[in-house]
């Protein structure tokens, strides 16, 4: 039994191994340009081990994709349980996606467009989140941030349409990812705002410049 325990643990610790190597090298690379042999080599395992853990590439990615998004989905809601308000969390959320794509190689968003079981995952994962979403949302009108005369239903169809066109238009290539982002995002926010909501984004950008 003491065997099996240590064999499994050290088969864990390996596969994250394997997350956090090949995760980095695709933000850095792109994900088409990294193959499975070279992550088993630069690990100094064998290529048998690295398929007996994830049978191909997507299947690495996808795993990847859902750690990563499990890290960032539990620091926000730490972040939230602190007593942050709406646009505190909305802009820390902001500041994350910032310092992420600003790191990241364009090619990484291009490549995830040719993965099927990924773009599935990503799509059915976005349904179940817009729960949330709705509710992040009225609280920030209840809490006169936001304006209760928008439609926030239609917001997530909205940037998923907005995030098609970037890609098939090549804005990509275009444009750095972050002015993309930061332009949408940016100008969406302050659309949804009130005065109040205005002010209190205003204050903290003001803020984050002095610092």
């Amino acid at each position: 039994m003491q065997v099996l325990r240590e064999t499994t643990a050290y088969r864990a610790s390996l596969r994250d191994r394997i997350i956090e190597k090949a995760m980095h090298d695709f933000s850095m690379h792109g994900i088409r340009a990294v193959k499975m042999d070279t992550l088993a080599k630069e690990l100094k395992i064998s290529k048998r081990t690295m398929y007996e853990l994830f049978e191909d590439k997507e299947t690495l990615l996808f795993e990847g994709i859902k750690v990563f998004a499990d890290r960032k989905r539990e620091y926000i809601q730490n972040y939230a349980e602190e007593g942050h308000d709406v646009i505190d969390i909305i802009m820390e959320a902001y500041r994350m996606k910032l310092e992420e794509v600003r790191s990241v190689n364009p090619n990484f968003y291009l490549d995830l467009t040719k993965y099927p079981k990924l773009s599935e995952h990503m799509k059915e994962s976005q349904k179940r989140s817009r729960e949330g979403f709705l509710a992040f949302m009225k609280r920030g009108v209840d809490d006169g941030y936001f304006r209760p005369d928008v439609n926030y239903e239609l917001v997530p169809h909205i940037f998923d349409a907005l995030g098609q066109y970037i890609l098939s238009n090549s804005l990509i290539q275009q444009y750095s990812v972050e002015e993309l982002f930061s332009n949408g995002f940016l100008i969406a926010l302050r659309g949804f705002c009130t005065d109040k909501g205005l002010h209190t984004i205003d204050d903290l950008m003001e803020k984050a410049k002095s610092e």
